[in-house]
């Protein structure tokens, strides 16, 4: 009878996490970008986004969850992309996925339509092993990404969702429903 008990506490929390991270917002992000966000990520702050993230253009937006490993990330790059051949683009983008971790296991790759635009997106989980650990252990670090770029302006624009890769069924069908809720005016 215990034993049962402890499942029924289990499952509870199990559903009550599921349900508590599937409660959703629409959020204006600036003034062309709007899509749905989990009330449980909230945006980081000035100081968070350069402590975590380095890169020489600041994001549009970074919201993470309270654990500080759950983070969705919205950004547009500086390089000029003209003609939006969605194709090569996503060849280049696969590419430069594959070359960043020690292993990829890709789960999505297409072109699709959201919100009347097409999106490039990439779903997979990747590994990073540090070889040259100090201990020989080769310790790793597996994480499930969930992203999606599009044209936008003759810019690419990315929206990337990733966490923990024990996290991923908790949090893939969140992610899912958070790319597929982008919206970009003009």
């Amino acid at each position: 009878m215990r034993l049962k008990n402890q499942l029924s506490l289990v499952l509870y929390f199990t559903i009550f996490m599921v349900s508590a991270q599937t409660q959703m917002d629409r959020v204006k992000v600036n003034k062309y970008i709007s899509m749905k966000i989990p009330t449980t990520l909230t945006p980081m702050s000035q100081q968070e986004m350069i402590s975590r993230y380095v890169s020489a253009k600041p994001p549009i937006a970074m919201y993470t969850y309270q654990n500080q490993q759950i983070d969705l990330g919205i950004n547009e790059t500086s390089n000029q992309w003209q003609g939006g051949e969605l194709e090569i683009i996503k060849s280049f983008y696969k590419a430069s996925i594959a070359n960043l971790f020690t292993e990829v296991q890709f789960l999505q790759e297409n072109i699709q339509q959201i919100g009347g635009r097409d999106f490039i997106v990439f779903e997979f989980v990747s590994r990073v092993t540090d070889e040259d650990n100090t201990f020989g252990n080769g310790s790793s670090i597996s994480k499930y990404t969930y992203i999606v770029y599009t044209l936008f302006q003759d810019r690419v624009m990315l929206f990337n969702f990733t966490c923990p890769a024990r996290f991923r069924h908790e949090w893939e069908a969140t992610a899912k429903e958070m790319m597929e809720s982008i919206r970009i005016n003009l």
